[in-house]
């Protein structure tokens, strides 16, 4: 801990107050400790304290595991423009235009691996730097200027990332930070959705699932509890429609709102301890208790997870199976109307009435979730998708 300047003061006044009585021995000693304590105080004072750091050893460790356990490649899912079909992904195209030179010190380092690139050490001045070269900004986002969403994946949630930053800037960080995670899980959702839909086809046609096919949609079927781990039910079309409401998009303002709202814009300890986004209750010996439990609700927790987009696919998950979500998705499938494959464009304002059981707030959560919502113009967020291409890892 860094001495300041009175207790100095304190040890020039009381350890040296009875110098007349001490040998010659003893003064000498003590005169070269005085001076060695003084040329301390002085550097602590000329150097500046650094904060805490990743090593890029424990970023690659981590980075390896959530890469190894969730490959991101991201697919295009719109058409690319002509000028980008060669061998680059479009975001790697992007980034080979930058010119990072003038970002804000101090820089973090830089690794590349064959399928992604990480970043350690990233500071909030960097990231924005980051995000304005390559025009991800708000307002590029709200006159529908940019071509697709960098597909940059946080790694973790710092301890006092956006301390002595304004509110309308700590906003900003965090919006463009979380928002690739939602549409690179909505992608994965789209993914199985595309699966479901091929097999309900084979079954119109008569066709027989392979052995393989049905351990698919029986795997699914448990993850959207839609049946249970050890269930023998039979695979009908009942089951594969009953899938295909459950599995489906989350509107990104939805995620967005909540995500804000829940995790205080990624400020609470549950975010920076755990990578606790949406304020998951847990009864497992992992969760993270709250300073003062409600009673009657038992010991719960805050569910933690490994990284922030572990935390993004468990809140997904929760609104396409839980129960108290049902009208939720049924509204949802009355937005997607026809077109049963794909990206739409669904209203996360309107299904955010939906959620009355997602608090105990009931309609005056659903309603502050409409507010913030409406007045961060998140609405935008719905019609986005992601540049194609591997992930940047940000540590």
């Amino acid at each position: 801990m860094r001495r300041s300047r009175n207790t100095f003061a304190q040890v020039n006044t009381v350890t040296l107050f009875d110098f007349k009585h001490h040998s010659t021995s003893q003064k000498l000693l003590l005169v070269v400790a005085t001076a060695l304590l003084l040329v301390g105080l002085l550097w602590e004072q000329l150097t500046p304290s650094k904060p805490e750091s990743r090593s890029v050893a424990e970023a690659l460790e981590r980075v390896a595991t959530l890469h190894e356990e969730h490959p991101l490649e991201v697919q295009a899912t719109a058409p690319v423009p002509a000028q980008l079909i060669d061998d680059t992904s479009e975001f790697m195209r992007v980034r080979q235009e930058l010119d990072l030179s003038g970002a804000p010190e101090p820089w973090p380092e830089r690794v590349e691996r064959e399928d992604y690139e990480l970043y350690v050490n990233v500071t909030s001045e960097f990231l924005v730097y980051y995000f304005e070269q390559l025009g991800y900004t708000g307002a590029k986002i709200e006159a529908g200027e940019l071509d697709g969403i960098p597909p940059f994946v946080a790694v973790s949630i710092p301890r006092g990332w956006a301390d002595d930053m304004s509110v309308a800037l700590k906003k900003s960080i965090f919006y463009r930070v979380i928002l690739p995670l939602i549409l690179l899980e909505n992608q994965a959702i789209l993914s199985d959705r595309d699966t479901v839909l091929a097999y309900r086809q084979q079954l119109r046609n008569r066709a027989p699932l392979s052995q393989e096919a049905r351990a698919e949609v029986q795997e699914l079927a448990n993850q959207y509890r839609v049946s249970s781990a050890d269930s023998t039910q039979a695979l009908t079309m009942e089951m594969l429609d009953e899938l295909l409401l459950r599995i489906d998009l989350i509107p990104a303002s939805l995620a967005l709102g909540q995500a804000a709202y829940e995790s205080g814009y990624g400020t609470s300890r549950f975010a920076h301890e755990g990578n606790a986004l949406f304020g998951q209750w847990d009864w497992s010996e992992d969760r993270m208790r709250p300073t003062g439990q409600r009673e009657g609700k038992g010991d719960y927790g805050i569910k933690s997870f490994p990284f922030p987009i572990d935390s993004v696919r468990a809140y997904m998950r929760n609104l396409n199976s839980h129960s108290g979500y049902a009208q939720f998705r049924q509204q949802r499938a009355r937005q997607r109307g026809s077109q049963s494959a794909g990206h739409v464009d669904l209203d996360g304002h309107a299904l955010a009435a939906t959620l009355t059981s997602y608090s105990e707030r009931g309609s005056d959560y659903t309603q502050e979730l409409q507010g913030i919502i409406s007045f961060n113009r998140l609405q935008r967020a719905d019609t986005l998708r992601l540049l194609g291409g591997d992930p940047v890892y940000l540590d």
